[in-house]
């Protein structure tokens, strides 16, 4: 009798082994079915803004100039990380591109976030950004002298995007 227990425990624990190998199978074709079976990924949600028309209270984009918003939060540990990005940003920006920058928090608290990493922006903004149609930070939008959003980029940029944002913003003058 002890036999046939001991078969049966090897039975139930090869079928819980396999059980666990397609529990994690199916876990990891949800997780990554974006890029199954030929379909991309979701969206990025900043893309939803472009051709659109953004106005941000006291701000005037220059006529024959674009200027690139950057949308971040002072909560935002994405932000934090791409503050040295943005101080270069700002630099190569300055006679070329105005550089606004736009946070939720109280103006005083933004402008002390910028100058502590030493982003040296145009003009800085406090609103709601959902008010701009950002859903998320980071976020840097590429618009014309009417405020007309041309390109979007969302979230802490690898080397790769840093250098694709620079090359638009830069070679796309105000067309």
């Amino acid at each position: 009798m002890i036999g046939k227990v001991e078969t049966f425990m090897k039975y139930l624990d090869r079928i819980a082994n396999v059980a666990v190998i397609v529990a994690v199978v199916v876990f990891l074709f949800l997780v990554f079915r974006g890029d199954i079976g030929g379909r991309k990924s979701p969206k990025d949600p900043s893309q939803s803004l472009i051709g659109g028309t953004i106005a941000l209270p006291g701000v005037q984009f220059s006529k024959g100039q674009n200027s690139l918003v950057v949308a971040v939060s002072t909560t935002c540990h994405f932000c934090k990380d791409s503050l040295p990005f943005y101080k270069q940003l700002a630099e190569k920006s300055r006679g070329r591109l105005n550089l606004v920058a736009v946070l939720p928090q109280p103006e005083a608290e933004a402008q002390k976030f910028l100058q502590d990493a030493g982003v040296q922006a145009t003009q800085v903004v406090s609103v709601s950004l959902d008010s701009i149609g950002v859903n998320g930070t980071p976020t840097v939008l590429l618009v014309n002298e009417k405020g007309k959003v041309k390109h979007a980029w969302s979230g802490r940029l690898d080397e790769k995007g840093q250098e694709d944002l620079l090359a638009i913003a830069f070679q796309d003058r105000a067309s």
